[in-house]
C-alpha cells in the first residue's frame, strides 16, 4: 500500500533515485578508459597515476602504522575506478612479502568495473563484484582488510551510513577497514573550482556530475560508535579525513612492558588505567611510547 502523498506532491520518487544519480558520472558506457583516467585522478598524467596509487597506500599506512594483515589477506576496496590503487596495493603487500588471496573491486557502477576489468586481466589477484549500492554481496566476516579512497565522498550520506554497517558486517573480527572522506574544512578549497551553490543545486536537481559530501570528525565518531556500533575508531582529520576501525582490541607489542608505559606515560598511572587496556584503547592512537 502507497503512502499518501505530501500536499503539492505529484509523485514518489524512486526511493534510490539519489543514488542512480550521483553515480550516474561514473558509468557511461562510451566514455573511453582514457577519458575516465583524466577525469577520475584530477589530470594527473597516465605514467605518474601508480606513483599516485603507491603515495595513497602508503597514507593509509603511514596514517595507521598499526596495521597488521595476516598472511595471505583477502582485500576488497569500495568504489576502486579503473584499479590503479587495487595495483598499489598488491605491489605493497609483494614488498612485504604477504601476497593476498586476492583483491576485491566492489562498484556500483558496472562500466567503471568493465573498464578496470579490462585494465587488469591477467595482471594479478583481482576480482571485480558489482553491488546495488546498499548489500555487499560477501558472506560476514569475510574481509581481512577493506579500504576506500577518494569514492565515499561522491555517495549520498543515507548510503554511506549504510555501508558502515556493511563494513561491520563483513570485516573480520581481527581486520581493519580504512576509509577516506573529505573533511568541511576542505570546503575552502572546493569553493574556487565548485561552489556551493552549484554544489547544492547539482544534488537536488539529480544532475549528473561529481557530487561531493563533507564530513566531521565529531560526526563520523558519533555514526561509527554510537550508531554502528563499532568499538575502535582510529580518525585523522585535515583536508581529508581518514578513517580506521576495527572490532577487537589490537594484539600488544611483543616487548610490551606494563611498568615501563606507566612510568613513560604518568598520567596514566595517575589515573589508574590498567596499562595494557589503555594502550589497546588510546595509547596507540596517541603515539604513547612503551619502550
Amino acid at each position: 500500500m502507497k503512502r499518501p502523498l505530501p500536499p503539492g506532491c505529484a509523485t514518489w520518487n524512486d526511493p534510490n533515485e539519489s543514488l542512480e544519480a550521483s553515480c550516474a558520472t561514473w558509468n557511461d558506457p562510451n566514455e573511453s578508459l582514457e577519458s575516465v583516467n583524466a577525469r577520475i585522478h584530477d589530470g594527473v598524467p597516465l605514467d605518474r597515476l601508480a606513483a599516485r596509487a603507491d603515495g595513497y597506500i602508503r597514507a593509509m599506512f603511514d596514517h595507521f602504522p598499526y596495521l597488521r594483515l595476516p598472511p595471505c589477506p583477502v582485500c576488497l576496496e569500495i568504489g576502486p575506478g579503473t584499479g590503479t590503487i587495487m595495483e598499489g596495493l598488491h605491489r605493497e603487500l609483494r614488498r612485504r612479502g604477504n601476497l593476498p588471496s586476492w583483491i576485491g573491486g566492489l562498484d556500483i557502477a558496472e562500466n567503471m568495473l568493465a573498464k578496470a576489468k579490462s585494465r587488469l586481466a591477467g595482471k594479478g589477484p583481482f576480482r571485480f563484484l558489482h553491488y546495488d549500492g546498499i548489500t555487499i554481496p560477501l558472506p560476514d566476516a569475510s574481509v581481512d582488510f577493506l579500504y576506500s579512497v577518494a569514492t565515499l565522498q561522491h555517495v549520498p550520506k543515507p548510503y554511506v551510513y549504510n555501508l558502515f554497517f556493511e563494513m561491520r558486517r563483513i570485516v573480520k573480527p581481527a581486520g581493519f577497514a580504512v576509509f577516506q572522506l573529505l573533511s568541511f574544512k576542505h570546503l575552502p578549497e572546493q569553493e574556487t573550482h565548485s561552489p556551493w551553490r552549484e554544489e547544492i543545486h547539482r544534488q537536488i536537481t539529480l544532475a549528473k556530475g561529481h557530487w561531493h559530501h563533507f564530513y566531521t570528525r565529531e560526526e563520523l565518531e558519533a555514526v561509527l560508535k554510537i550508531g554502528t556500533g563499532i568499538p575502535f575508531v582510529d580518525i585523522h582529520e585535515n583536508g581529508a579525513i581518514w578513517v580506521c576501525f576495527h572490532q577487537s582490541p589490537l594484539p600488544l607489542p611483543e616487548d610490551f612492558n606494563p611498568e615501563r608505559y606507566l612510568e613513560l606515560n604518568p598520567d596514566v598511572r595517575e589515573g589508574g588505567a590498567d596499562p595494557a587496556r589503555h594502550w589497546q584503547e588510546y595509547g596507540y592512537k596517541e603515539g604513547r611510547k612503551w619502550r
